[in-house]
């Protein structure tokens, strides 16, 4: 069994966003710090989308022996309601998707847009599936998925997953299953996004129950990988080591449990359970 691990750059998007850390100082932490060998990369660590700046960034990544698991793109999305607005955003997507092609991305996320709890109209429907249609069918050229991915908006809503999935229907189509984070239906979603991962954040707070997801993606021939993703964006460095090595010790436990039924309780949280008086895992915070 093969548990590949990534790091999510937004995960020290405090030290980014502070000039504190560039793209090439984020793949020198995955490499010599952490020892890890495959990036996912945060579309604001790109201060241009020249294509002599990205060929730099892609001798950055061989020269370290990195993949890129996953360019992550916050903004452009597919839906806003200005129509000028929405043609700027799709011309901008293609040049994500142009970017992802030069560094050796093997997934690119860009959301479908929206706002959490409210009804997809119709006419977004429609433009969203055949926008993303026209966006999978060049990265399926390029041999790079695209999708969304279940942390804001419409992406949030189980049934509109589902929806669009089916009506895109492209092997170039896939799902960024950021573990929980449903506006409703969880049990449901989870289980689709197992079914249909390109790629997956786990973040701080899925650690108490993460161990069994992780077990369920591999048991259904889950190839992606298991990308760390942190929020806090304080002390992030320091914070980042203990999630990476919570998620590395859940996945030696599945090793030697096997993945063919529920995973046990790991044992980083079984230890809190224990100092709390409680007797079982937690329960998933959607």
């Amino acid at each position: 069994m093969k548990f590949p691990i990534s790091i999510a750059a937004y995960s020290f998007y405090g030290l980014q966003s502070s000039g504190r850390l560039n793209v090439f100082g984020y793949f020198d932490l995955l490499k010599y710090r952490y020892y890890v060998d495959n990036a996912d990369i945060y579309n604001l660590y790109f201060p241009t989308l020249e294509e002599d700046y990205l060929k730099k960034v892609r001798e950055g990544l061989e020269e370290r022996e990195l993949s890129v698991a996953n360019l992550c793109v916050d903004g452009p999305h597919v839906w806003v309601d200005d129509p000028e607005e929405r043609e700027a955003h799709k011309k901008q997507a293609f040049e994500y998707i142009k970017a992802a092609s030069i560094i050796g991305a093997k997934t690119i996320r860009i959301d479908f847009g929206g706002k959490d709890g409210h009804t997809m109209p119709d006419e977004a429907f429609e433009y969203i599936v055949n926008t993303y249609k026209e966006y999978a069918d060049r990265c399926d050229e390029l041999g790079i998925k695209i999708g969304p991915e279940n942390h804001w908006g419409w992406d949030r809503v189980p049934e509109y997953l589902k929806k669009v999935y089916e009506a895109v229907d492209s092997p170039g189509y896939g799902h960024l299953f950021h573990l929980g984070n449903f506006y409703d239906q969880p049990d449901e979603g989870t289980e689709w996004c197992i079914q249909h991962a390109m790629h997956t954040h786990i973040h701080a707070g899925s650690v108490p129950y993460a161990k069994d997801i992780i077990r369920r993606l591999a048991a259904n021939g889950y190839q992606g990988c298991y990308s760390i993703e942190h929020h806090t964006l304080e002390h992030e460095i320091q914070r980042v080591e203990w999630q990476i090595g919570a998620v590395r010790s859940m996945i030696e436990e599945l090793k030697t449990e096997g993945i063919d039924k529920p995973a046990s309780p790991d044992y980083i949280s079984t230890v809190y359970y224990e100092e709390q008086g409680l007797l079982g895992p937690a329960t998933p915070i959607y």
